[in-house]
């Protein structure tokens, strides 16, 4: 089945890429696009190399499958050219997670929203992959509304570097190194990626701020969750921080349940849903140090509010590149083909 990365040289589509190289299903070489900057880039794949090719050149004949990470605007400009030339696009971009015509899936969680792909060729169609925060807090969130329901979700995020690409993880390591040497980091300055300074330091502000006062990764976490859970009435609040962590996203998450439960059916729920990990006893927990580079999204501080046992608090880490991106494109993109991703 022909398949084709677009924004293939960006930290995430790199990413992608290695992880198509052990899917089975993919049985040639996957078409590599980028812009015309990053055209001529070469990566290997399978241990040979494959040349990026400028997107405005090559277009999507023959493709039945494109993973997209290029940004909004290339989605919204180049997703409706992939679709009309009859391929199934992936994508990474907040560009059409919001539109009722596109489903928005996280697999474990819906993926009987995704479709079969029975032959080479066929009519398109365009699947949202969410925000990379939102995929970690809907596992558990699934997993709580599976066993007593969800009334409402409030979440703190703290965010990595890499969630902003290389130069997110360039401007931690330039300012860290500048903190060493006794200097003051130019944070802020043009050119900047970051409003405050990122090294040893939080900073809650991801995205343009709104006139409701919540910023823009916030207010994906409210929208998309529940359309991903397929509630429109959850009461969802957020507080989306930048923290200086090099790569996996972690949250803190209060949810607020239909009804009352035991703690250790709430360990038990997040054990055997797929795609979680909570390790025993469920008052351990992961850092984001300790699984980068895991596909799964691990539960810990498993814990009730006093005197509330319909109240559920846990912290929750994930790898942001993979599961909070090239993972869960990559996991799509297998239930298209008809297999379950490996």
């Amino acid at each position: 089945m022909r398949t084709a990365i677009l924004g293939a040289s960006g930290l995430v589509g790199r990413t992608m890429l290695g992880l198509l190289e052990r899917q089975t299903w993919l049985n040639e070489l996957p078409l590599l696009l980028s812009s015309k900057r990053s055209a001529g880039t070469i990566l290997p794949f399978r241990g040979q190399d494959i040349v990026c090719q400028d997107v405005d050149q090559v277009g999507f004949n023959g493709v039945r499958i494109a993973l997209f990470s290029a940004g909004g605007s290339t989605s919204k400009r180049w997703a409706p050219v992939a679709v009309d030339a009859g391929a199934w696009v992936v994508d990474n971009s907040s560009a059409w997670r919001m539109d009722a015509e596109v489903p928005l899936v996280v697999p474990e969680v819906n993926n009987r929203l995704v479709p079969v792909l029975d032959s080479q060729v066929g009519d398109g169609g365009l699947i949202a992959n969410p925000n990379c925060s939102t995929i970690q807090i809907a596992l558990p969130c699934a997993a709580l509304a599976q066993l007593a329901g969800l009334r409402e979700v409030h979440v703190t995020t703290m965010q990595a570097v890499s969630g902003s690409g290389r130069q997110g993880q360039d401007e931690l390591r330039d300012q860290t190194a500048d903190l060493a040497f006794g200097e003051q980091p130019g944070a802020g300055q043009p050119g900047a990626l970051y409003p405050r300074r990122i090294a040893a330091n939080v900073v809650p502000e991801i995205g343009p701020l709104g006139g409701d006062g919540f910023f823009e990764e916030e207010r994906k976490v409210h929208d998309e969750l529940r359309k991903i859970l397929d509630h429109q009435d959850l009461a969802v609040t957020c507080t989306a921080t930048r923290v200086p962590v090099w790569n996996g996203h972690a949250a803190v998450v209060r949810a607020v349940l239909e009804k009352p439960v035991e703690r250790d059916d709430l360990i038990r729920a997040f054990t055997e849903y797929p795609g979680l990990a909570c390790l025993p006893g469920g008052g351990e927990y992961r850092t984001p140090a300790e699984i980068s580079g895991d596909t799964l999204t691990h539960i810990g501080r498993v814990r009730q509010e006093p005197g509330r046992p319909d109240v559920v608090l846990f912290w929750v880490v994930a790898d942001n590149l993979l599961k909070g991106a090239a993972w869960n494109a990559v996991q799509i993109a297998s239930y298209l083909a008809g297999v379950k991703a490996r």
